[in-house]
């Protein structure tokens, strides 16, 4: 029989059925009753089974093409020729687990009023197992068809009732039923050449994070305000290649009507930091992506100026426009002609950032050191306050400043003796250089970019977020003040706040009599600014309850890293046969006290036919199915023997040799350490500790590392193991199975795999995991090189919440030299 024609009977097979759903297992013993049924259906309707092509439809193509398209987990709608079709599968049956739900409806297969001899049921599988268990049942030849139980949804436009209180006048959003899921970072690429090995500074301050939400649609969609930046120094490379349409005439006070020319190199290397154009796939990326470089030529090829040409370059660039003032420069003393342009500047409405000085333990140089300036240390690659970097209580913020080991490489000018190598540059070229100097830079370049995406701020308002934004670092304030610079947060925090739902529809199909059951509903906001919400039950109050919470109303707080929980217990006991739908207002208190309203449904079925009612999505564990069912793989050993079983215990580690050499971000490895909590790291070296888990960036142990599940695992527990095997010569697999999670409740036993692939790519297959509701303490994702590196999927750490964990049968995939960003 062909598609179309099977499709039209199917739309005719629609006579009620009984009310709800009650599981028959195939064994003998209960398959009687169920015979006795068939029979008094079928009557002398018992055909018998055809010997050869038995299916009398089937799938179009291949069955791999359907295997995105979204059905219930766990569920097959399957045909069989007769009573006596049905009574030789049986022993099929039990080793695939199945049991029949329901009898399915089939008059009209025969294309008038007849069910053409084929006995339907619809049989319950170990979710996971749908595949598989389809192709073993279409080579049996008892079997007429067999296909998924897809999902089917209305065409038409829901309908809601809007309540009558002060609310009703709010904005109403109302979403199709999206679920969020899982999935990696979407990274923000840099094709700068040099911006992987050598820009570690800007990796430090999350600068590829900031840039993706600058440009996302949904963050700041590239809406840049141009920035003016007076960069007061020796100058600018006014031919370099990264400053290009980026520089304004400047001015030469050392010899008045010159051009800036910089002979000494220091203010093109702080201008590069600030500004040189990124993804232009040329030497390095600046930390501003709009900006006017106005250069001020205050010292000389020595490096030295005087306090009065400083003095009128402030002044002046104040006058001409600057937003931000960069002072790379330092004085062992104050004096009242600087102070007074500072002052100045400072009132025109200038950011003012200069350099805390490199003399240490010398208290912070002029001009950081007055009030009116954002005063910055400088930290080296191990996020510590570098050695040379002035102290005191004036100290605003940190940032990377570098150290001779591991300095910051930035733009040179031709001609020009460079910093660190003592070579002269024949050409515009790039050459490294460290201290406070830099750090002020990277600072000025922060600032500028904050300017742009919001240039309704006023200067103390960007230096106040950057100060309260920075990650904080174990050493003292007078050190570092306030912490390390932390552009993406800085960013997160001045975007709009913005109330995000987990789902808009919890809908369940239900035999009469169910028990009750809890789903839960997840609040985000993008911005680490809160917002306040209100969740109010509208209707269905006999049959939904708000868990925690008084009435039927509850309200928190949400930001970003800190989402909030509605839990709510539907109880349909007491329901009779028919559609239940009630609904969740959920309000987002706006900056001008107006609402704005998003409803979630609840719909059940209870006790319908489901041949009417394949509209309604399942909900499986108290969470919806996703509308676009994510991939799935689980590796296998091409031989069990192959496998090698490693006895871990909780809190316990081993190291192993790699099959081939595995890149990651570029760097290679030939061992790793696997750990019992859940993860694999690079290259082999035991860990002191691996608890608690913790969000990415880390720049602690691990630091390089894929995480499956880094929890407080514990694979000594019974039935619990910890494998390694190659399925094929390009891949090699890390595999958790039935291991507990310590201290979490219900209890989950997880299988996940972790997968290495020759060329550098890594899979993560998650087999059995919670299904979503409050996320367990637990890191998912990938970081490479000291942190510098890394894609988050999940994380909570027990003081930040964000992203999702994965669903179970949900693989996730990663390029490790492009999605580790």
């Amino acid at each position: 029989m062909i598609l179309l024609q099977w499709l039209r009977r199917w739309q005719k097979a629609n006579i009620p059925m009984r009310p709800g759903r009650a599981a028959l297992n195939w064994t003998v013993a209960t398959s009687v009753g169920l015979l006795f049924i068939l029979v008094a259906t079928l009557g002398s309707q018992a055909q018998t089974i055809p010997s050869a092509e038995h299916l009398i439809w089937q799938l179009p193509g291949d069955l791999a093409a359907y295997r995105d398209v979204p059905f219930a987990p766990g569920e097959l709608l399957v045909g069989f020729h007769g009573e006596a079709g049905m009574r030789s599968t049986e022993g099929l049956f039990a080793t695939v687990a199945a049991t029949a739900i329901e009898r399915l409806d089939l008059r009209g297969l025969d294309g008038s009023t007849g069910d053409a001899g084929i006995a339907g049921y619809l049989l319950a599988v170990p979710p996971g197992t749908e595949w598989a268990t389809m192709e073993q049942l279409l080579q049996a030849p008892a079997v007429a068809f067999v296909t998924p139980n897809w999902l089917v949804y209305a065409a038409t436009a829901k309908q809601q009732t809007e309540p009558t209180d002060a609310a009703a006048d709010a904005t109403a959003a109302r979403d199709d039923a999206a679920v969020a899921i899982a999935q990696p970072e979407a990274p923000f690429l840099i094709n700068d050449p040099k911006y992987e090995d050598a820009q570690w500074y800007l990796q430090r301050i999350n600068a590829s994070r900031a840039w993706a939400l600058a440009y996302a649609a949904d963050g700041f969609a590239g809406a840049f305000t141009e920035v003016q930046v007076a960069i007061v120094d020796s100058g600018i490379d006014v031919n370099h290649p990264e400053f290009r349409t980026r520089l304004l005439p400047g001015y030469n006070y050392l010899s008045p009507g010159a051009s800036p020319v910089d002979d000494y190199g220091h203010g093109t290397h702080v201008a590069g930091l600030l500004g040189a154009v990124a993804n232009n796939a040329t030497g390095i990326a600046g930390v501003a992506p709009k900006i006017k470089i106005d250069a001020r030529k205050v010292l000389n090829s020595q490096g030295s100026g005087t306090i009065s040409n400083v003095s009128k370059a402030i002044r002046d660039a104040a006058d001409a426009g600057a937003a931000i003032i960069n002072l790379s420069l330092e004085s062992s003393a104050p004096n009242p002609t600087m102070e007074a342009a500072v002052d100045y500047a400072y009132n025109k409405g200038a950011l003012l950032i200069a350099a805390a000085g490199n003399f240490y333990p010398a208290p912070v140089s002029w001009p950081a050191a007055y009030d009116q300036v954002f005063a910055i240390a400088a930290t080296n690659y191990s996020d510590k306050h570098a050695t040379y970097s002035n102290a005191g209580p004036e100290v605003d913020l940190a940032a990377p400043g570098g150290e001779r080991a591991l300095s910051i490489l930035s733009t040179w000018p031709g001609a020009v003796k460079c910093r660190d190598n003592t070579a002269t540059l024949p050409q515009s070229d790039y050459c490294t250089s460290e201290g406070t100097s830099m750090a002020a830079a990277v600072v000025s370049g922060a600032a500028a970019l904050i300017k742009s995406v919001r240039p309704d701020l006023n200067a103390d308002q960007i230096r106040e977020l950057l100060r309260a934004t920075a990650t904080p670092l174990t050493e003292g304030s007078t050190l570092v003040g306030s912490g390390r610079l932390d552009l993406h947060a800085a960013l997160r925090t001045i975007l709009a706040s913005k109330l995000q739902l987990s789902t808009t529809s919890f809908v369940n199909r239900l035999p009469v009599g169910a028990a009750p059951y809890t789903v839960t509903l997840r609040l985000d906001n993008p911005s680490l600014q809160s917002l306040t919400w209100q969740a109010t039950l509208l209707t269905g109050q006999s049959w939904v309850r708000v868990n925690q919470a008084m009435s039927n109303t509850l309200s928190s707080t949400v930001a970003y890293g800190d989402p909030s929980y509605v839990s709510l217990t539907i109880t349909p006991t007491q329901l009779t046969t028919g559609t239940y739908i009630a609904s969740v207002r959920v309000d987002q208190l706006k900056a001008d006290n107006s609402f704005l309203s998003t409803f979630v449904d609840i719909s059940l079925a209870i006790g319908l036919d489901q041949t009417k009612y394949f509209f309604i999505p399942l909900v499986v564990q108290g969470q919806p199915v996703p509308i676009t069912t994510p991939t799935f793989q689980w590796e296998v050993p091409s031989n069990p023997a192959n496998r090698a079983i490693h006895g871990m215990t909780d809190s316990s580690d081993i190291g192993i040799a790699l099959p081939f050499t595995f890149t990651l971000r570029h760097k290679s490895y030939t061992s790793a350490h696997i750990s019992s909590e859940g993860f694999v790291n690079f290259p082999d070296a035991s860990l002191s500790s691996t608890l608690p888990n913790q969000c990415m960036p880390n720049l602690a142990q691990p630091a390089q590392a894929i995480y499956g599940w880094w929890a407080n695992l514990n694979p000594g527990a019974a039935g619990a193991r910890v494998s390694t095997f190659q399925p094929t010569t390009d891949r090699f697999v890390i595999e958790f199975e039935n291991v507990p999670q310590v201290g979490v409740a219900p209890a989950t036993l997880l299988s996940f795999q972790i997968v290495l692939y020759r060329n550098g790519n890594i899979a993560l297959n998650y087999r059995d995991v919670p299904t979503q509701g409050v996320m367990p303490m637990v890191t998912i994702g990938v970081e490479a090189r000291d942190g510098l590196f890394y894609n988050q999927v999940a994380c909570n750490n027990g003081t930040t919440q964000v992203g999702y964990t994965p669903s179970p049968r949900q693989t996730l995939t990663f390029n490790a030299q492009e999605d580790i960003y």
